[in-house]
């Protein structure tokens, strides 16, 4: 699927953030990450620093990379949309948001793998409203940029035929 771009104003950004609080919170987690699919970070909150969040956005976004040429193997197009990493203190998990975009919390041992599932799936709704206001803004913006350029060009041929030279 090509990339649709995505430009979030300070306000989406703020939202996506406490989206991510909020899940921590409830899951008891350690961080949680929404970057795009090449491990940008849009959003962090928890305990890891900033280096330390965007080395594991980059590597949940490397994981759903090679799930790709997992799924080619068992003859599935596309990419897995969720995955987990268990260890004995922490653990990861990973969801895809709207093809593009990586929710990722880690948590600790005590947490339960399904409640961070479902408290990641509630996340995933509002990330998706944040997401889809934002498309919508673009294509507001753009199509108000078109009419721009056009009634500019429309003036300037109209002063043109008013002012010959």
């Amino acid at each position: 699927m090509p990339e649709r771009r995505v430009t979030l104003d300070e306000e989406q950004l703020t939202r996506i953030e406490a989206c991510l609080q909020k899940l921590l919170i409830m899951s008891k987690g350690v961080a949680g990450l929404f970057a795009d699919m090449k491990g940008q970070t849009l959003g962090q909150v928890g305990s890891l620093d900033e280096r330390d969040g965007l080395a594991l956005s980059t590597l949940a976004a490397g994981s759903f990379a090679a799930t790709v040429a997992m799924a080619r193997v068992l003859g599935q197009s596309g990419t897995f949309k969720q995955a987990s990493f268990e260890g004995h203190e922490h653990s990861v998990y990973s969801l895809v948001v709207d093809d593009e975009f990586l929710l990722t919390i880690a948590f600790g041992s005590n947490t339960r793998l399904g409640l961070v599932r479902l408290l990641a799936r509630e996340a995933t709704e509002k990330l998706l409203n944040v997401l889809r206001e934002a498309r919508e803004q673009a294509v507001e913006q753009s199509v108000e940029d078109l009419i721009d350029a056009e009634f500019g060009e429309s003036l300037a041929d109209e002063l043109d035929a008013l002012l010959p030279s």
